[in-house]
């Protein structure tokens, strides 16, 4: 899949909706047409934010990418140049909300611009179980539960999307009805950003800030799902897992040699497993650092100016409400799909210990046994050290950490 070019990649997008809907309605599970992480892959070649080794054989795709990550670049530069202009501190506030955002963007569209054959790479492995463990399984529950994997994500990918697009709209809708104003607020060049000293620079300003503002937050939300839904591979890679291991302890008309060579190969997919997530966690390194480091930034920022903002200026204060929210649910994502990982790794142990009669086994199947319960005592969890593990515990912490600043704040004024 990674191979496909420019042209293939428009058509896995056109096709995806049929293939949802496909998936959706059926009366009993079957084999999925491909994950959604190849979907969101598709959308973000098709934005010129993915120049993996397919890509960059194409003589324009490589420019129309740095083009891109140089405007984000000069966008955030223009916003950064404002900031000094900021009257109160609420409009301070909104200004570094939103560098932070356009700052995270930025990161993550590198990340993918320096990473994209390392997260190809970790696409093509998400295809191990259906490739080498069982190359043509017609089994009723793993079916299902892939099937569940791939419902799950469409929903999020649908949801998120619908939900960017209504906030890209507002974003661009809102400077109409206030006479003069921009989408964001930025320092250009001539005071070309002022309406009343060059009107037609002030638009053409405005649809620049409009059309790069739609193609961010398309870029992140992509690169968000892609993300997103790695972990929700590794999930279920782990309940696959422990299906082919509850299911070998039900076979009981299998001689030694036989259980042996079964049992090797579940070892072998527990292992790709771990070498799987260790791969993910080297390749979205950057990406979780950032993630992390803007969500406490952000977090802080806009809980801290929603209570300055209440008592002034009741639609600013709203509009840190809906910042706040943003934030919850995407970092709430990333940790939730963390933390079952972490349990569903721990729970491997448990599934290899609860095999039937397997004190009877021969003493070779009983030393593999013990391996893999003794590698299962280590959790398996996304983090990018010195940073946090994605993890409920993690979010709890940052949450406190936030409402201790708060509180700083709160009694600073």
């Amino acid at each position: 899949m990674a191979d496909l070019d420019y042209t293939s990649h428009l058509r896995l997008i056109r096709d995806y909706w049929g293939e949802f809907r496909s998936v959706h309605g059926r009366k009993r599970p079957d084999r999925i047409p491909r994950p959604v992480m190849h979907t969101q892959r598709a959308f973000l070649v098709a934005i010129c934010h993915y120049p993996n080794k397919k890509m960059t054989s194409k003589p324009m795709y490589r420019p129309f990418n740095w083009f891109f990550l140089c405007n984000q670049a000069l966008m955030f530069t223009a916003m950064a140049c404002a900031v000094h202009e900021s009257t109160n501190i609420i409009d301070m506030g909104d200004d570094l909300v939103w560098l932070i955002g356009v700052a995270l963007i930025w990161s993550k569209s590198y990340f993918v611009h320096e990473h994209a054959n390392d997260i190809d790479e970790v696409i093509r492995d998400f295809g191990y179980y259906d490739e080498v463990v069982r190359p043509n399984h017609d089994d009723d529950e793993i079916l299902e539960w892939q099937s569940y994997a791939y419902i799950i994500e469409s929903y999020m990918s649908i949801m998120f999307f619908a939900l960017v697009q209504m906030f890209s709209i507002a974003i661009c809708l809102q400077p109409l009805f206030g006479e003069g104003r921009l989408p964001y607020h930025v320092l250009m060049p001539f005071d070309w950003h002022r309406h009343d000293l060059h009107p037609w620079a002030h638009w053409v300003v405005y649809v620049w800030l409009c059309l790069s503002s739609h193609h961010n937050l398309s870029t992140i939300l992509h690169v968000e799902i892609v993300g997103v839904c790695t972990v929700i591979q590794a999930a279920l890679n782990l309940k696959l897992l422990g299906i082919e291991l509850r299911k070998l302890g039900d076979l009981k008309s299998l001689s030694d040699d036989q259980f042996h060579i079964e049992f090797r190969r579940v070892i072998r997919y527990h292992q790709h497993i771990i070498n799987l997530v260790d791969k993910a966690n080297r390749a979205f390194y950057a990406t979780f650092i950032a993630q992390m480091i803007a969500s406490f930034a952000m977090l802080s920022i806009t809980t801290f100016e929603t209570m300055v903002a209440a008592e002034t200026d009741p639609r600013m204060a709203m509009k840190f409400v809906i910042f706040t929210m943003i934030v919850f649910i995407q970092l709430s994502s990333w940790c939730t799909a963390g933390s079952y990982v972490l349990h569903l790794s721990t729970e491997i142990a448990q599934e290899a210990f609860a095999i039937s009669d397997w004190h009877t086994k021969s003493v070779q199947i009983q030393r593999d046994l013990g391996f893999i319960i003794l590698r299962a005592q280590k959790p398996l969890v996304f983090v990018a050290e010195p940073c946090m593990p994605y993890t409920l515990g993690t979010y709890m912490i940052v949450l406190k950490q936030c409402y201790r600043l708060l509180a700083v704040l709160r009694e600073s004024m």
